[in-house]
């Protein structure tokens, strides 16, 4: 997986990293197998935590630095509570369990109301330990890819 910074908008120096201006708290490097629909072709992928902006993350292509993202951590969600991953995706990521992952769900503005809403039909499941993840698209009529946030931050 190339990750040079130079290739991104994450500039890093030491322990000083910055994305856009913005300082980073925490930089994870992500190799996403199968690409994004859409953009299948782009497997590595930088996840910024910003200061100042939590629980926000920036989650953004290393190779085409204008696709970019904004996500946050499934598990704040209530909702979330609920969701199973299945046995096979974790496989594939080589996770024994869903609490061995991190797992993210992008979101978007909604243009009428102007409010966030999260696509938990399609998380993004992430092994901390080897920087492999892929979108899991989840058989679960109950969850929808524009779930409002309103009221639902744990």
């Amino acid at each position: 997986m190339n990750t040079s910074a130079q290739h991104s908008n994450v500039e890093e120096s030491g322990e000083n990293r910055e994305f856009d201006g913005l300082q980073v708290i925490d930089l994870k490097h992500i190799d996403l197998i199968n690409g994004l629909p859409g953009f299948e072709h782009l497997h590595a992928f930088v996840l910024a935590e910003l200061e100042g902006y939590a629980p926000f993350c920036a989650f953004q292509s290393v190779d085409e630095p204008d696709i970019s993202m904004l996500m946050i951590d499934a598990k704040l969600l209530k909702i979330w509570q609920e969701v199973d991953l299945p046995p096979r995706e974790l496989e594939i990521l080589g996770l024994d369990n869903k609490t061995d992952s991190k797992q993210y769900v992008i979101l978007k503005v909604d243009q009428g109301t102007q409010e966030f809403t999260a696509n938990i039909k399609a998380p993004i499941v992430f092994n901390p330990i080897s920087g492999a993840a892929n979108q899991v698209i989840l058989d679960n009529i109950n969850l929808s890819v524009e779930h409002p946030l309103t009221n639902e931050l744990a």
